[in-house]
């Protein structure tokens, strides 16, 4: 059930729509007990969805054009005075459909992804979804939204592959103290990796 979300945890564009359908099925999963402690695990990793990142989801190619039709509809529905930093999920909220979390905020994502100073006006969004495929700004801005990074997934994947390397360099408690010791000397001796310090420390 989690191997596909995790498998695409990286890949900024369909982060929106598979968190959504993470929770709805969890929501489904007939032990309650279980379903229970893994929305509310999930739930803890929403802070990185909101108003703002929902927006990526007009690149997700799983997403229909009626979908993105309301989306683009949506854009008119003010912002939400008490903002967060991630969707806030209860049991009335229609998690299946990400066009229900898009406000006229979610149009800040399009700051981030343009580059060259097109005006809003001057975007894919007055067009027909069907047609956004071969829009020339749509392309660009989709390999941008598609080469963005999910900074939180990244993160805790480096820090459990540095949690492994330190846990297979030795398992001896007294040889991890002494390797902790020679890195503490290391860096006193060179605080900084320029030549001219390499040069300064080695004299």
């Amino acid at each position: 059930m989690y191997v596909r979300f995790w498998h695409e945890a990286p890949m900024a564009v369909r982060a929106p729509f598979n968190d959504l359908q993470l929770m709805k099925v969890l929501k489904e999963y007939p032990h309650e007990k279980v379903a229970h402690a893994a929305q509310a695990a999930i739930s803890r990793h929403l802070w990185y969805l909101s108003e703002h990142l929902i927006g990526l989801s007009l690149f997700d190619d799983r997403i229909n054009t009626e979908t993105k039709k309301n989306m683009v509809q949506n854009f008119q529905c003010p912002k939400k005075q008490d903002f967060s930093r991630r969707i806030v999920l209860s049991d009335e909220t229609p998690i299946s459909n990400v066009a229900s979390f898009v406000t006229e905020r979610t149009l800040d994502i399009f700051d981030v992804l343009t580059l060259d100073g097109k005006e809003r006006e001057q975007l894919f969004l007055s067009k027909d979804p069907k047609t956004w495929k071969d829009d020339e700004v749509f392309i660009t801005m989709r390999d941008r939204a598609i080469n963005m990074k999910v900074v939180n997934d990244s993160t805790e994947r480096a820090i459990a592959l540095i949690e492994r390397y330190n846990e297979s360099i030795t398992q001896n408690e007294d040889q991890k103290q002494y390797l902790l010791q020679v890195v503490a000397a290391h860096r006193k001796k060179l605080p900084t990796g320029s030549k001219a310090a390499m040069m300064k420390g080695y004299k």
